[in-house]
């Protein structure tokens, strides 16, 4: 008997490929373009080249969520993102609002989850 191969997730090669062109984009610029435009596209192109490789690397674990962190959290993360991103002043208050908020959906969740007599 043959082995079985798992099927190949398509999206997770785009990002493999977009990330490849990314850092290849990113090194190009670096070495050919001597430019404030040319560093400036250099450091860009680098950044969204790494992330998407982390993101790559971290495929398998994403498409299965931790069962004992509720749904909320990962929305209320992006939403302190964006608002720290807009006001980097906020980051201070945002950390106790952020660790407030994830205590209380964890919480919300845990009493819901409780069997009914």
């Amino acid at each position: 008997m043959g082995k079985r191969q798992e099927p190949v997730d398509v999206r997770r090669m785009m990002t493999l490929i977009a990330a490849v062109i990314m850092l290849t984009v990113a090194l190009l610029s670096y070495l050919f373009y001597d430019t404030s435009s040319g560093t400036f596209f250099s450091a860009a192109f680098g950044r969204v080249g790494l992330v998407l490789a982390a993101l790559w690397l971290a495929w398998p674990s994403l498409k299965k969520p931790a069962k004992w962190l509720p749904a909320s959290v990962p929305v209320i993360g992006v939403c302190a993102i964006i608002v720290i991103a807009a006001q980097p002043r906020l980051l201070i208050p945002a950390i106790p609002m952020v660790g407030a908020l994830i205590t209380l959906s964890t919480v919300i969740s845990a009493f819901r989850k409780q069997p009914r007599s």
